[in-house]
């Protein structure tokens, strides 16, 4: 996935700002894939309620699902979180840093 516009932005920072949805994706993040069925299990909400939030995430690009005879199975979409990420890079200029440095304030 290239460049997002901010319609697309805007989708995908919506479905990470919900917890179970960033739970989800974490989880699928830490595995190849997951069922809808396995992923209800490791977690206390209903299968249904897991489908509802995969289906929400896969709108955003953020999932992808294939399906297995009765089953469907869940994939994050690494491209979609990078795309994003460099699209929240753009709206600033500042320069990010992965340590944990003391950053002064004026």
């Amino acid at each position: 996935m290239s460049g997002l516009s901010e319609q697309q932005a805007v989708q995908i920072a919506r479905a990470l700002a919900d917890p179970t949805r960033l739970s989800l994706l974490r989880a699928l993040l830490l595995h190849a894939e997951l069922s809808c069925g396995e992923l209800a299990n490791r977690f206390p909400i209903a299968q249904s309620t897991v489908s509802h939030h995969l289906n929400a995430l896969m709108q955003a690009g953020l999932v992808a699902m294939r399906k297995q005879g009765q089953r469907h199975y869940f994939r994050a979409v690494r491209e979609t979180l990078c795309a994003f990420a460099q699209w929240l890079a753009t709206l600033d200029e500042t320069v990010c840093h992965t340590t944990q440095e003391e950053v002064p304030y004026d």
